[in-house]
């Protein structure tokens, strides 16, 4: 609040001198010689002066208090309430009933039933029968015949040939040493001392060696050849035979069969009837109970403030001639009289 009302009247300040340094630059327009020159010279004019006046102000400010307040709750209240309701009871009492019972029963009829029975014919059929027959025939065949032909080749054989070779061959030797006991006698033990020397080993190499060898190849060549061989051959002919032609024909027989017929007899039982009867039972059941009651709650309310400052406000005072103008007196203004009135 303070920086807004400083800041109004700061702009009204600047307004006001911008007002007053133009028409000191421009001049009026009516008066005494029509314009202002550079050459006119006036009277000093008074700047305003700004004054800082205490004043109160008064804001308001947001403050959090606490209130209780008093505020409706519903509570269910739990209670045991008894009532009364009706439970079918089954009761099983004995009675006798008359039933129909069917009991199977086995008799002997005859029925008449249809039977094929075979009947065997002589008949005359024409059948083709191959007879096999025996013949000769000339045929080309290839034989293969195998020949041996010396040729020399190359063969590669290996040669053991000794070479002297040096290897370092570890040497185990005992070396006496000089140590003191836990009793502080001088002891001599010997040590085994791992040395190692050269020696000469004979190693035998493979070496290989070309020689030419002779060795026979194998040639097969093939040969065209004539033969004979015995073809047999189905010749067919045609012959007469007699046959037995076998047909089912159809008789009628009657037959003995056992059916089992179902033969209804009446028979007295006991059955067991289950019938409810009503009875009243007392049980207890919980009933809920809406209760209302007051209860004092405390609550936070933003409340407003009011706050008296004392502030510092700037104040314009006017340049002191009347009606707020400055008097200026131009001389050497052509046109008329030497006086006019500028800036206001």
């Amino acid at each position: 609040m303070k920086r807004q009302i400083a800041g109004w009247v700061l702009s009204a300040v600047c307004v006001l001198a911008l007002a007053v340094s133009g028409e000191a630059k421009h001049g009026g327009g009516g008066g005494y010689g029509g314009g202002c020159c550079d050459s006119c010279y006036a009277a000093p004019a008074c700047a305003p002066t700004v004054q800082y006046v205490n004043r109160q102000v008064t804001t308001y400010q947001p403050q959090w208090i606490e209130r209780e307040v008093n505020v409706q709750v519903c509570e269910m209240q739990v209670s045991q309430q008894e009532f009364k309701y009706v439970v079918n009871v089954p009761v099983v009492t004995p009675q006798k009933r008359q039933v129909t019972c069917y009991v199977p029963t086995r008799r002997e009829v005859e029925v008449p039933v249809t039977i094929c029975v075979p009947v065997v014919t002589n008949e005359k059929r024409q059948v083709t029968i191959c007879t096999p027959t025996m013949r000769q025939v000339e045929f080309m065949y290839t034989t293969y015949q195998t020949s041996y032909v010396p040729r020399k080749v190359q063969q590669t054989t290996y040669q053991c040939v000794p070479e002297q070779v040096m290897v370092n061959v570890p040497v185990c030797t005992m070396v006496p040493v000089t140590t003191t006991d836990c009793c502080g006698n001088c002891v001599t033990c010997c040590r085994p001392s791992i040395s190692y020397q050269q020696v000469a080993r004979t190693v035998m190499r493979q070496v290989p060696v070309q020689t030419e060898v002779v060795v026979n190849q194998c040639v097969v060549t093939p040969v065209q050849q004539k033969g004979v061989r015995t073809v047999c051959e189905m010749v067919p002919s045609q012959q007469e035979i007699n046959v037995q032609v076998c047909r089912m024909t159809t008789q009628q027989q009657m037959v003995k069969r056992i059916i089992c017929e179902m033969v209804p007899q009446q028979q007295e039982v006991v059955v067991n009837v289950c019938s409810y009867q009503p009875q009243e039972r007392v049980g207890v059941r919980q009933v809920c109970t809406p209760v209302v009651r007051n209860v004092a709650q405390k609550v936070r309310v933003c409340q407003m403030v009011p706050v008296v400052q004392n502030i510092q406000v700037p104040v314009c005072t006017d340049c002191g001639y009347g009606g707020g103008y400055t008097s200026y007196c131009n001389t050497g203004c052509g046109g008329g009289h030497g006086h006019r009135h500028c800036c206001r």
